[in-house]
């Protein structure tokens, strides 16, 4: 067999990288983000997107009614580079729960929204 070098990254079970620990400055940014949808408070969310999440902030505004969610639960979040998607859940008395997931990544210094997706009332690989 021919030599392929360093054995340990061709052969096996590779090692996993160290996990790493979601700044609190994000989980603040998301919470803002979730408490704005809950609240309805629209024109304040799109003040927090890129001009290409506009649209999708657009269509998530259409499917959420205001008012009808007063707590969330954020489910999961995720790395990428040096963005993170938040994948969290809305609540309220007289309505069904609402998925949400949404990618934040820092611009000019601060957390914008860079994309945002509804993900109630399907089924796909990314609802649980």
């Amino acid at each position: 067999m021919p030599d392929l070098g360093e054995r340990a990254n061709v052969m096996g079970p590779q090692p996993r990288a160290a996990r790493s620990s979601v700044p609190p400055d994000l989980l603040e940014a998301a919470n803002h983000v979730l408490d704005l949808l809950a609240s309805g408070d629209f024109g304040a969310l799109a003040a927090l997107a890129t001009p290409a999440a506009a649209g999708e902030l657009d269509q998530l505004a259409r499917a959420i009614k205001p008012g009808n969610y007063s707590r969330y639960q954020i489910i999961a979040t995720a790395r990428l580079n040096y963005h993170y998607y938040i994948k969290a859940r809305l609540f309220g008395d007289r309505a069904e729960p609402f998925t949400v997931q949404y990618r934040l990544g820092r611009q000019d210094g601060r957390w914008m929204i860079w994309e945002a997706m509804d993900l109630s009332g399907g089924r796909t690989a990314w609802t649980r």
